[in-house]
C-alpha cells in the first residue's frame, strides 16, 4: 500500500504543475518529506486529510481505491456561490477567504489559527477635534509568496490579496513619477470631494459633466472645476471629450464606471489608522522589494 500511495502523490503533484517544495507549503513539511512520501515512505495519518485537500481527492483516491473521484475546488467554490442569495455573495466570498487563509500562518497544521470570525469596528474619540472616529482592526498576512491585507468584522470587511510575481512586484512599480502625479493631484483642495461627487450619481446610463455642471453644485470656482478635472483625465481617473455647441466647442469629462475609488481609500485608510488587530507573526523572509535597483544603489554608495 505505501508504494501505490507513494506513487499516486507523485502523480497527483506533477498533474498539478507543483514542486515538492510548492507541495510541502501547502501542506506544511518540508520538501525532503514529500520526497521521501514519493520514495516508499507514508506522511503521518494526521497529514492525510490535509494532503488530499491540497491536491484535490479524497482520501481514498490517494490509495488508489474506487469512489476517490477527483475534487475540482475551483468548480465546487463556483457551485457553492450560486447558492448564495444575491446581495450576500460578495460577502460570503470575502469570509470564505479569511476562512481559507488561516493555515497561511503556520508550517504545522496543529498551530493553524481559525481567523474566519469577525468582529466589530470599534468608535473611539478623536483628540484632535473630539469627533468620533471608527477604528479598523485589521489583520494582515505575510509570506514568501504574498501579501494579504484586510478588515474582519460586520460593519466594513474587505480582503486585498497579493500573490507575488515570480520576480517581485517591481516591474509593475516603475513609474514613481506617475504616483507622485495622483497623489498630488487628490492632495489638491476639492479634489477628493468632486471623485465623491460624481460617485454618488448611479453609474447608469454613463453621464457626462462640463465643469460648469460640477462647479455649480459643490460651491467650487468653474476654472478651479475645469483645472481638476483636466488632470484626472490626463490620469485616466476621467476621460475628456469635446461638445460643440452653438457657443463654441466645451470640453465634457466621464466618469466611465470606474468603482476602484472607494476600495483605493479604504486601503490608504487601513494603511494609515493606528487600530487594533490581527497581525500575524512575519513569515517573510526576503524583502517587499526584491529587484536590484536598490543593490546596485547600495554597491556604489559601499
Amino acid at each position: 500500500m505505501p508504494g501505490i500511495l507513494s506513487e499516486r502523490i507523485a502523480a497527483l503533484r506533477k498533474e498539478r504543475g507543483l514542486t515538492q517544495e510548492q507541495l510541502g507549503r501547502m501542506v506544511g513539511v518540508s520538501s525532503q518529506a514529500v520526497g521521501k512520501w514519493e520514495k516508499g515512505g507514508a506522511p503521518d495519518v494526521e497529514l492525510l486529510p490535509v494532503l488530499a485537500g491540497q491536491l484535490g481527492v479524497t482520501i481514498d483516491a490517494l490509495f488508489g481505491l474506487e469512489g476517490g473521484e477527483k475534487i475540482d475546488i475551483e468548480d465546487a467554490v463556483r457551485r457553492w456561490m450560486s447558492t448564495v442569495p444575491q446581495g450576500q455573495r460578495v460577502d460570503r466570498l470575502c469570509r470564505l477567504i479569511w476562512a481559507a487563509a488561516g493555515p497561511l500562518m503556520s508550517s504545522k497544521p496543529e498551530d493553524q489559527i481559525d481567523i474566519s470570525g469577525y468582529e466589530s469596528c470599534c468608535e473611539t474619540e478623536d483628540t484632535a477635534d473630539g469627533k468620533p472616529v471608527r477604528w479598523l482592526r485589521r489583520t494582515r498576512i505575510t509570506t514568501e509568496d504574498g501579501i494579504i491585507l484586510g478588515v474582519r468584522a460586520d460593519d466594513m470587511s474587505f480582503a486585498a490579496v497579493f500573490p507575488e510575481p515570480e520576480n517581485g512586484w517591481e516591474a509593475f512599480l516603475e513609474s514613481n513619477e506617475r504616483c507622485r502625479r495622483l497623489f498630488g493631484v487628490l492632495a489638491r483642495p476639492h479634489c477628493l470631494e468632486l471623485l465623491e461627487y460624481l460617485h454618488s450619481k448611479p453609474p447608469f446610463p454613463l453621464r457626462r459633466y462640463t465643469p460648469g455642471a460640477i462647479a455649480r453644485p459643490m460651491g467650487l470656482d468653474l476654472v478651479e472645476a475645469e483645472q481638476l478635472m483636466d488632470d484626472l483625465a490626463g490620469l485616466g481617473v476621467l476621460s475628456r471629450a469635446e461638445l460643440e455647441t452653438e457657443d463654441g466647442l466645451l470640453h465634457s469629462y466621464l466618469l466611465d464606471g470606474d468603482e476602484a475609488l472607494a476600495p483605493f481609500l479604504y486601503l490608504a485608510r487601513w494603511l494609515t489608522t493606528d487600530g487594533s488587530g490581527f497581525l500575524n507573526a512575519p513569515y517573510r523572509r526576503i524583502p517587499v522589494l526584491r529587484g536590484e535597483k536598490w543593490k546596485e544603489a547600495e554597491k556604489k554608495e559601499n
